[in-house]
């Protein structure tokens, strides 16, 4: 008897020793499943590195001005593929704030994505983190576009879809240009100019929406893929503007200076090797100018004037300016983020002189400061009143409760001559034959596009002046009036 109970002793022991050990085991499992080696990716969502896609279509927020409680549920409901939920927030978010491009873009897409909906998809680059307030005014443009396309029925019974693909920084430039080629589910790109040859290269159409002066420090690169784009190369042409090239603002700007003003002083925002927000960039637009309005007749004189020096006086500045050197004219040329300090200058100029300024300060943070500024003399690619009976203006007033100005409607062309070369053909290769088409056209906020063989929109600038108004729009009591209408 007492063998028995030994031996079932044993039994036990060794069944509880196996169910502890086999216990432990699952538990080291459990434990190793979760340790991450270092070569293994974190994430998925890009194929190429094993860092986060820069491209997104509704699930975070990246203009974080523009967050709100609804927002935020929106994009959650969003990436937890619950859409039906995310469209009730997107659409509460607008009533709140209708004048939100990211969260109508994300409503769009988030619709087509509640109906299973068949969609064409085209990313827009957006310069969010380096320039929050272009990058806006560039998602308006496209948001106004892709939205009437959508409620239209689509392209060809497709929705469009946008992806909104934004650098954190620019060491991640370069990995959206790559990401954005690779990924075989776009057909077209809208953007500020990128690496144009990966475009050419990989075969993705990249239609720019605005003309912007730093793109001069890639003239050489630009000439050289404009020789190379030409119909009869095997690869044609991927890189197009819906907006005449930056030089035809400069040229129209400064024959009308030089007419005016005999001794121009100008006035840069010219900032050192150490800051790449802009470098040499406006340094190349005060030479374009420069040697433009000597080509025209008249001098550029000598006083230096940097906006972005923190130790500049405007006064003595200007004062020195007249006085010893006899200027008749001052240009300013800040950029967005130094409006502020174009406007001191401005103030100092005040009825002494004319007053000229760069297309940066078509905005309407400029008419903000419009008694300082009464009378100045600006280039611009779009005018609301140039185009009389074009809907586009009033409509983007009706939808973002607000003006919108040129770089909205280059957005808006960029896109509508995507969506009219996709109802011709909706694959990469097809879009770029119907791009480079003699014969293609289509009508934009600006008029009707057309591009030569290179991919460049012909036409000139024309010349807005600040003056006082009565009801305008603007609500600040000064408006920009169209000076050459057509």
């Amino acid at each position: 008897m007492t063998d028995k109970k030994e031996n079932l002793r044993l039994l036990i022991s060794l069944g509880l020793a196996g169910v502890m050990v086999a216990g432990i085991l699952w538990l080291i499992s459990k434990v190793s499943s979760r340790i991450v080696t270092p070569s293994s990716p974190i994430s998925t969502s890009s194929s190429l590195t094993n860092k986060a896609s820069l491209m997104n279509l509704g699930t975070r927020i990246l203009v974080k001005v523009q967050t709100s409680p609804e927002k935020t549920d929106g994009v959650k409901a969003f990436a937890e593929k619950d859409y039906s939920i995310a469209v009730k927030r997107f659409t509460d978010s607008l009533k709140n704030n209708p004048n939100d491009p990211e969260t109508l873009i994300y409503l769009n897409n988030a619709k087509i994505a509640r109906d299973n909906s068949s969609a064409i998809k085209v990313a827009i680059v957006a310069p969010i983190n380096f320039d929050p307030s272009l990058a806006e005014e560039i998602l308006r443009g496209v948001a106004q576009a892709q939205n009437e396309v959508n409620n239209q029925g689509g392209i060809n019974g497709k929705k469009l879809q946008i992806v909104i693909a934004s650098a954190e920084n620019r060491e991640d430039s370069a990995r959206l240009d790559n990401e954005l080629v690779e990924d075989k589910s776009l057909v077209a790109a809208v953007g500020v100019r990128r690496n144009a040859e990966i475009y050419k290269e990989k075969g993705l159409v990249l239609v720019l929406p605005v003309e912007l002066p730093n793109q001069a420090e890639n003239r050489e690169k630009l000439d050289n893929y404009t020789v190379n784009s030409q119909p009869n190369s095997s690869t044609g042409n991927y890189l197009f503007h819906v907006n005449p090239l930056y030089d035809n603002l400069v040229d129209t700007h400064s024959r009308y200076i030089a007419r005016q003003a005999r001794n121009v002083a100008i006035c840069g925002d010219v900032r050192s090797s150490r800051d790449n927000s802009t470098s040499s960039s406006n340094q190349i637009l005060v030479e374009q100018y420069t040697q433009a309005i000597k080509k025209y007749g008249s001098n550029v004189i000598s006083t230096p004037c940097n906006l972005a020096d923190k130790n500049f006086d405007p006064r003595a500045f200007v004062d020195q300016a007249i006085e010893t050197e006899n200027a008749s004219g001052f240009l300013l040329m800040p950029s967005i983020r130094n409006i502020y300090f174009a406007t001191k200058v401005a103030q100092e100029v005040k009825g002494r002189k004319p007053l000229f300024a760069s297309e940066t300060m078509y905005s309407a943070t400029t008419l903000q400061n419009g008694k300082d500024l009464e009378g100045m003399v600006l280039p611009v690619y779009w005018h609301r009143d140039a185009y009389k009976d074009n809907p586009f203006a009033k409509n983007a007033f009706q939808l973002w409760n607000a003006q919108v100005n040129q770089r909205t409607a280059g957005a808006y062309d960029a896109l509508q001559a995507i969506i009219a070369g996709l109802k011709e053909d909706s694959t990469r290769e097809g879009l770029q034959r119907a791009l480079s088409n003699p014969n293609f056209s289509t009508s934009g906020a600006t008029g009707m596009i057309q591009f030569s063989p290179s991919g460049e929109r012909q036409g000139e600038a024309m010349l807005v002046r600040i003056e006082r108004c009565e009801f305008c729009s603007s609500g600040t009591g000064y408006d920009f009036a169209l000076l050459n209408k057509k």
